[in-house]
């Protein structure tokens, strides 16, 4: 008895299609054992980290001075003739393992857990960059107390001071696999890509009289290429509160820059003080050689003046009684 046709249905012709597809990709392909194909780790980093900092501790010891170890590092690893990525891995502060395949790479290990302190341009090392935000919409009308004629600078953007962005950078080798599965080992220090600046206002009369402080420091960089140990162009002015130390008579804080704006450029210091009834007073220094400083401490000798406000007081707060209000509240 001849058997009944059963024609193929579009499913079953995509299926015969797959399989013989499949089996066709297999058919000259050996299975090779000669050689790792990427399953395991062939590389260990090994970091230190390098935590001191230039700056003079005595001087200003807040705890934003302090470079944190980080939670974890980006470890990536760039093409040396086209700066392309080619791999980004993730390690932890002190290292960890790797898998690279065999080559030549510009290697850029940096911390990635940091507040204010942002990284773009990844996808090749020429354009690596670390940055903070502007807060020019915020901050820029409190340049307008300052009388800057004649003075050669240029504000740019008002930015936020940089954490402490720990990097590393060197060429590595990566050799072909080994059969026996050994591992090699590099090792590393990555050190902060930002430099630290402690700063003194010492001769302040009146400091009582201040409610709040402010400081501006014209002609920095505006951001970091630390995959090229370079730093930008472009001009900005960093911004920083300051503390007021009563017992000391001093002001005084830390700042973080990536450095003062390269070539022959100029940097001033403008401090915006507000007393109880905020009246503006205004500080304009030029700093420029105080960079080269290797204490890395800036310091304002003239004296400053607060007088007493009009209305009297000071900085301490005060609060009023209590008085008591009743207010009845429906329910449903």
């Amino acid at each position: 008895m001849k058997a009944p046709f059963s024609p193929i249905t579009p499913i079953t012709r995509i299926i015969l299609i797959t399989l013989m597809a499949t089996l066709a990709s297999c058919e000259y392909k050996d299975l090779c054992y000669d050689h790792n194909h990427g399953s395991q780790y062939n590389l260990m980093l090994e970091l230190n980290l390098d935590l001191d900092l230039d700056v003079d501790l005595e001087v200003s010891e807040e705890a934003h001075t302090k470079i944190e170890i980080p939670t974890y590092m980006v470890v990536a690893f760039y093409n040396p003739e086209s700066g392309a990525l080619v791999k980004t891995e993730y390690v932890g502060p002190y290292g960890g393992q790797l898998h690279v395949d065999p080559g030549t790479y510009d290697m850029v290990v940096y911390s990635f857990d940091t507040e204010w302190t942002q990284i773009r341009g990844e996808s090749n090392i020429n354009t690596l960059e670390a940055f903070t935000s502007d807060i020019s919409a915020l901050k820029r009308p409190q340049l307008s107390y300052f009388d800057r004629e004649g003075l050669d600078e240029a504000p740019g953007p008002i930015i936020y001071t940089p954490d402490h962005l720990l990097t590393a950078h060197m060429q590595v080798e990566i050799p072909p696999y080994s059969t026996d599965g050994q591992v090699m080992t590099i090792s590393a220090t990555a050190a902060t890509a930002v430099e630290t600046y402690g700063f003194e206002v010492r001769n302040v009369t009146g400091i009582q009289y201040i409610a709040s402080v402010e400081a501006f420091v014209t002609n920095q960089a505006r951001s970091s290429f630390f995959g090229l140990g370079e730093v930008s162009q472009e001009p900005a002015t960093v911004y920083f509160p300051l503390d007021v130390s009563i017992d000391e008579g001093v002001l005084k804080s830390t700042f973080n820059t990536f450095g003062k704006l390269p070539g022959e450029s100029f940097s001033y210091l403008h401090i915006l003080l507000m007393d109880t009834e905020g009246t503006p007073f205004t500080i304009t220094e030029d700093i420029t050689d105080q960079f080269d400083d290797p204490g890395h401490l800036i310091v304002v000798e003239d004296t400053v003046f607060i007088p007493p406000p009009q209305t009297g007081g000071g900085i301490a707060p005060t609060v009023d009684e209590w008085e008591e209000e009743n207010h009845d509240v429906n329910i449903g």
